[in-house]
């Protein structure tokens, strides 16, 4: 198997200071680049601003064990808002939990030593720890909690935060402690093939998810995104799809009309997910579900509180936080009906799903159709209007202790044949040659 294309990717989100009300999202400022004119386009239950609308836990379970709705039942509150608002308590009222369904977590890693999560981190018991061999013949040595496709090892430990974050909420201990997962009885497999500062190659991430596959996960999350399309990872998408795995990905943060990839294949695999808020409004930063029609859902993704490094908690803001409530949600379907098909899990997912009741138009929409392909990274990956270091608030060892931000002036580009040129105001760099796009966290 050859993963020739080392394109780039950046894992995507907006983070909030770590058990703080006070919001610190960073802003990106506006990202579109076509006219904001364009209409919302609507077809039967779907439409290009947020697609399907919010997920219906209960609902979808209840159809997935070939049953009748279930009744609701009241609301948890407090951290556990977001589990309230797809309604799945009323799946766990009725025993379907995650139970024996296995979630591959595709991103910086996990702290599978955390209180809300140890109990529930996936094992590979064909392997035996620490004796170096190879003893399952899958291609990893030692590979008892996953692997590591960034340094090529099996320290699956979360060294960012982020893919933790996204653990808990699928799979967080129903223990009364904390905050309860959305599929709090399933199990957690660790594939880091993102770095410290949440980058990571479209090989790797194509390489996590044939492993993923292969080694029994059932779902897999992918809170991660990008502004190119990638034939390989394309490929390992659909090679999910045709085992029975489902796909859940982040539709991005940069309040366009049409989501990044891999969401945006999930018109033919996977499962996009939006962001929306507590008041089931479609988050400012949250990529619309464009006017191609493609399963795209929404999901709660602004202050969601969730499990991080060292046995902490934090509030994380962005689509990377929505689509692990979908993947919990697929999870609880799956244990309550495991020989669903992938295609009948996504007819279930959308048909179950209600439109937001008041969904904000995309500032300026993009027509699919219409698009150029990019050879450089977009600028707001690099240059954000605003830029507010984060990194002093997290609790892993290379905090800063000084929180600081900067403001910088009007950023021009101008393009030659083999270089990418940008002017600061009246200030210009030296041509810099261009680097493959990375995918980042969302």
């Amino acid at each position: 198997m050859s993963f020739d294309n080392e394109i780039k990717y950046t894992a995507i989100c907006q983070t909030n200071a770590f058990e703080n009300r006070t919001t610190n999202i960073m802003g990106w400022g506006n990202h579109s680049s076509f006219s904001p004119d364009q209409l919302v386009v609507t077809n039967s239950n779907y439409n290009s601003n947020n697609g399907y609308g919010l997920v219906n836990a209960g609902l979808a379970v209840s159809k997935a064990a070939g049953g009748s709705p279930y009744e609701d039942v009241p609301n948890l509150g407090g951290n556990n808002w977001g589990a309230d608002m797809i309604k799945a308590p009323t799946a766990w009222n009725n025993g379907h939990t995650g139970q024996g369904i296995i979630v591959a977590v595709i991103d910086t890693g996990v702290d599978y030593n955390h209180e809300d999560l140890k109990n529930n981190i996936w094992i590979n018991t064909k392997e035996i720890a620490g004796n170096g061999i190879d003893d399952d013949g899958n291609g990893y040595i030692d590979d008892v909690r996953g692997w590591n496709f960034d340094n090529n090892n099996n320290n699956v430990l979360d060294n960012n935060g982020h893919g933790t974050h996204v653990s808990g909420t699928i799979a967080a201990e129903n223990n009364g402690i904390g905050v309860t997962g959305i599929a709090y009885n399933s199990q957690i497999m660790p594939v880091k093939a993102l770095d410290a500062n949440g980058s990571g190659s479209y090989s790797n991430i194509t390489k996590g998810i044939y492993y993923a596959v292969d080694n029994g996960a059932k779902v897999i999350n992918l809170s991660l995104g990008g502004d190119s399309g990638n034939d390989s990872l394309k490929s390992a998408i659909e090679y999910a799809s045709s085992k029975g795995v489902i796909v859940v990905m982040a539709a991005g943060n940069n309040g366009d009309s049409i989501p990044s990839y891999p969401a945006r294949y999930a018109y033919n695999s996977g499962i996009a997910v939006g962001a929306v808020d507590q008041n089931n409004n479609l988050a400012n930063f949250s990529n619309r579900s464009g006017s191609q029609e493609i399963a795209y859902v929404t999901a709660p993704g602004v202050d969601v509180y969730s499990t991080v490094p060292n046995n902490q908690y934090a509030n994380y803001s962005g689509t990377s936080m929505a689509a692990p409530h979908i993947a919990g949600v697929v999870a609880l379907m799956l244990g309550a009906n495991p020989n669903l098909t992938e295609i009948q899990v996504r007819q279930i997912i959308i048909s179950t799903s209600a439109n937001s009741t008041s969904p904000t138009e995309p500032t300026t929409p993009t027509q699919p159709g219409l698009e150029l392909p990019s050879f450089f990274p977009p600028l707001d990956s690099f240059f954000p209007l605003e830029l507010t270091n984060i990194i002093s608030q997290l609790p892993l060892s290379f905090q800063s202790p000084t929180l600081t931000s900067m403001t910088l002036p009007p950023i021009f580009l101008s393009m030659g044949e083999n270089s990418l040129t940008l002017s600061f105001s009246n200030l210009e760099t030296s041509p810099v040659q261009p680097t493959p796009p990375r995918i980042r966290l969302i």
